[in-house]
């Protein structure tokens, strides 16, 4: 199954529910916002699906940050 497309009201929604749980830490409401984005991208997909997913991200992810 392909990922479920994230609606800009659901994200404006999520977005909201964070800053209520983590009012005073940006670090966390941006890690749970992100997390609760994949929840509703990844709840059709199977768990392969998931992980093929993941390791995409990876990717894209290890070539845009240079380590040192």
């Amino acid at each position: 199954m392909p990922k479920t497309d994230v609606t800009e009201n659901q994200k404006n929604e999520i977005r909201k529910k964070v800053q209520r749980e983590f009012p005073d830490c940006k670090a966390l409401q941006d890690l749970h916002y992100h997390r609760y984005i994949k929840e509703i991208e990844w709840k059709d997909m199977s768990a392969d699906e998931i992980v093929r997913d993941i390791k995409e991200g990876a990717k894209s992810f290890k070539g845009k940050v240079k380590v040192t």
